[in-house]
C-alpha cells in the first residue's frame, strides 16, 4: 500500500462502517490514515493495515464471492 491509493474498509474502523471507500492519506508502521468522503464532509479514519484492502482487490474478491 502507498499514499494516494484507493482502498476499501473491510472492517469497521474509527466509527466508519465496513465497505466505505477512501484514499490513503498517510502511513506509519501498521497504521494508515484513510480519507473517506461523505455527502457533507471528509472523515479521516485511523485504521490498521489489515482493516483495508486495495479497491481493485476488494472488487475482485467480492465478484468471486458473488459468483458462488
Amino acid at each position: 500500500m502507498k499514499v494516494g491509493q484507493l482502498v476499501v474498509l473491510v472492517d469497521d474502523a474509527d466509527g466508519v462502517e465496513a465497505g466505505r471507500e477512501g484514499c490513503i492519506m498517510g502511513m506509519r508502521d501498521d497504521m494508515v490514515t484513510v480519507g473517506c468522503q461523505s455527502p457533507d464532509r471528509l472523515h479521516l479514519v485511523l485504521a490498521r493495515t489489515w482493516q483495508v484492502l486495495p479497491r481493485e482487490l476488494f472488487r475482485r474478491l467480492s465478484a468471486r464471492e458473488g459468483g458462488k
